[in-house]
């Protein structure tokens, strides 16, 4: 059984229909207005309109679309000039056997096989079929535009929750392999560590999702991290942060933990690689709707220049890629026995 939605004429027949809407009206009323006589007009475009369609789908149909488009270069020529002459012969036809008789009887004096009549014949009508055709072409080029744009938007989207994600994991296997060495060295602060955990995983299961969160929630998010790392590397960790007249401004939106593979790598490269005392500065500073957050640490000076970055970072710099596009600025300066990472973005 036939359904009534297979019955619906094809989406882009609407955007010709309306062309050939549009140039029956045009060369109705301009023609009407130049003879001064809007019946004849009527007459000659209706009976000449017919061809010029089936003309314009030809073309759009076979010569464009099926050769031109496909490469077939041979085919595009034989279609083109055969055509030129069939459609022009046609036109020539219906000039000289229903309009001339009608209204231009003196026309009827030369023959029907008049070179310079139906050559004037097919360019004439194949104006108005290229005008179809390009319309067409450039209506259906803004189309597919449209659908190149919101295909990449979604790819980018869906890599960017993919990077995302990836956040999640990869902060809680460090943060396990932490819980893990102090489990074994100072088991007594493990209920500490173990809350504190609680409250991190939280706030990666009820705001990591979002595009975005404010400020002062992330840099609580980092101080808790900061201080369930302090709890592990004792007195032998000196850490200063500098961003705590920042967690007062709610209004500031950030991507969610799009700051804690810096502070990871600083704990992870640094810290966690020296037996002895160690050393992490952080700042945050807003200027000129520009966010600005570094953080620099110690690494052991047996450590090669450059050492290799994590996967956090790698994952960093793909979300900035995606989200700041060229607003963004990532720079990393590893130096002998220090490393620093500054990263730079606009903000909303």
């Amino acid at each position: 059984m036939i359904s009534i939605s297979s019955l619906k004429p094809p989406r882009e027949l609407w955007p010709q229909s309306l062309f050939w809407l549009c140039f029956f009206l045009f060369e109705w009323l301009n023609t009407g207005a130049y003879l001064d006589n809007f019946q004849q007009s009527l007459c000659q475009i209706s009976v000449q309109l017919p061809l010029l369609i089936v003309a314009g789908y030809w073309h759009l149909l076979v010569t464009v679309r099926r050769f031109l488009l496909h490469g077939r270069m041979t085919a595009f020529w034989i279609s083109l000039i055969a055509s030129l002459f069939v459609f022009g012969v046609l036109r020539r036809t219906i000039s000289y056997n229903l309009i001339y008789p009608m209204y231009y009887q003196f026309a009827l004096a030369k023959p029907f096989w008049y070179a310079p009549k139906i050559l004037a014949e097919a360019m004439q009508l194949h104006l108005v079929v290229a005008l179809f055709v390009a319309v067409d072409l450039v209506r259906h080029a803004l189309k597919q535009q449209n659908l190149s744009e919101t295909y990449r938007r979604e790819k980018m989207s869906a890599e960017y929750r993919l990077l995302q994600s990836q956040v999640q994991p990869h902060f809680l296997f460090n943060t396990l392999n932490n819980l893990t060495s102090v489990s074994i060295q100072q088991p007594e602060k493990m209920p500490n560590l173990l809350q504190r955990l609680a409250g991190l995983l939280s706030y990666q299961l009820h705001e990591s999702h979002k595009d975005s969160v404010p400020l002062s929630k992330e840099i609580a998010y980092l101080k808790d991290y900061i201080s369930l790392e302090q709890i592990r590397y004792g007195e032998r960790l000196d850490i200063q942060t500098n961003f705590s007249y920042l967690s007062g401004s709610p209004q500031v939106m950030v991507p969610p933990m799009l700051l804690l593979p810096f502070v990871e790598n600083a704990f992870k490269h640094g810290a966690a690689q020296t037996e002895g005392p160690c050393w992490i500065q952080i700042n945050l500073s807003l200027t000129d709707n520009r966010l600005i957050f570094s953080v620099e640490n110690s690494v052991p000076t047996d450590i090669p220049i450059p050492f290799r970055s994590g996967l956090g970072l790698t994952n960093l710099k793909k979300r900035m890629e995606i989200l700041f596009s060229e607003s963004c600025e990532l720079v990393t300066m590893p130096e002998e026995g220090q490393f620093l990472a500054v990263l730079k973005f606009n903000i909303d």
